[in-house]
């Protein structure tokens, strides 16, 4: 039987977000649609932004020279001069966006609230909807419905949680799971996951889904933040201590997500897969590396109080943005912390590399800004 249900009513969905990030989600100064019950934020286009309105970004990503940000009811940004100036995309929703990620140059994915996934081929120019609450609501009952009916107790267990969750959507046909993060390998395999457990995967560079809710070690269905890959092999990071790893020991329609056992029980909201180092990172600074992929873990001392929201690779460093603004490095090889220069920039929410060697883009309340590592001011 599943232990939980998808819905958590004790639960705050503070617990996705910063306080901060939830004061943007409920009030938006310059985003905020004309109140009115009636607005289908999946139905509708996202609003133009007028300099100098402020545009909070939430998630930003590299697609080759381009920069992607991404922020609040359908916002989308494209710089194609390393940040020093961003134009709005439109977008075909006005869902909030929680991350973006690209695979290559030219591909890329974008999620967010109601269960949206939109997809680019031309480097972030243009998006178009793969999934969205309503067709993942039709999925899960598809999916679920089908095996239930045919004897299936683990399905129809499903199809009760998927039914007691929609009990709590403000809107009727849209499933109510924010998706937090999305990665594709460079051959279209990958998966969206979010709150509540949600977890969906395509092999078809998100053409089709296919839940994988109960193909993971989460049967109390922890809000799920973080995902990584390395060699066809994913990693999700998620609340109290929890890291999964995709076991692709087993036959393709047996593989699930297996538990890692750590020594954090607070919050995980990255993980980053490398060549021989496993990281995961989250709350109030904490660290954590493994070498042998998960077996045994250390804890680094990053000397940060606020919690971590990026992992940038800069040659042989890893470079830790906090969302305080402050910035360490840390040597893959010797794994020996060095601070940097405080950022100085306020509340950060996403960073990402950019083509020029040294310097950073960090995503904030007041929209992206491009930082010198080295200075740092």
């Amino acid at each position: 039987m599943i232990s939980q249900s998808l819905v958590r009513p004790n639960r705050s969905i503070a617990q996705l977000f910063s306080a901060t990030v939830i004061s943007l989600l409920l009030v938006s100064p310059g985003l905020v649609h004309a109140a009115n019950a009636a607005i289908d934020p999946l139905n509708e286009q996202s609003q133009h932004l007028e300099a100098p309105l402020a545009a909070p970004l939430i998630g930003v990503a590299r697609a080759g020279s381009v920069l992607v940000g991404v922020g609040l009811h359908g916002l989308i940004q494209r710089s194609a001069d390393n940040g020093k100036t961003w134009q709005q995309v439109s977008s075909p929703v006005s869902s909030d966006f929680t991350q973006v990620r690209f695979s290559d140059a030219n591909n890329g994915w974008i999620v967010g609230h109601d269960s949206v996934v939109l997809h680019s081929t031309d480097a972030g120019a243009t998006w178009a909807v793969q999934l969205d609450g309503r067709k993942l609501l039709t999925l899960l009952n598809d999916t679920y419905g089908k095996r239930a009916e045919q004897g299936d107790e683990a399905a129809a267990d499903m199809v009760q949680e998927v039914s007691r969750a929609m009990g709590t959507s403000a809107t009727p046909d849209v499933m109510p799971a924010p998706l937090l993060d999305v990665l594709f390998d460079a051959n279209g395999h990958g998966f969206a996951v979010g709150a509540f457990g949600m977890i969906v995967r395509s092999d078809d560079a998100g053409k089709t889904w296919q839940p994988w809710i109960e193909r993971a070690d989460n049967d109390r269905r922890m809000h799920l933040y973080g995902l990584a890959q390395r060699d066809g092999i994913f990693y999700i990071s998620g609340e109290q201590g929890l890291v999964l790893r995709l076991d692709t020991r087993l036959p393709a329609d047996q593989q699930r997500f297996v538990k890692l056992d750590t020594p954090y029980t607070g919050t995980y909201f990255g993980v980053t897969a490398l060549d021989h180092l496993l990281v995961a990172y989250g709350l109030r600074g904490n660290l954590f590396v493994s070498r042998d992929d998960g077996a045994q873990w250390q804890q680094l001392n990053t000397e940060l109080s606020s919690s971590l929201v990026s992992i940038i690779e800069q040659g042989n460093a890893l470079i830790v943005v906090s969302q305080g603004g402050q910035l360490v490095s840390i040597d893959r090889d010797s794994l020996q912390v060095t601070p940097l220069a405080d950022a100085r920039v306020g509340e950060v929410y996403a960073a990402s590399a950019t083509e020029t060697a040294g310097s950073l883009v960090i995503t904030r309340f007041s929209g992206a800004k491009v930082i010198d590592i080295a200075q740092a001011n």
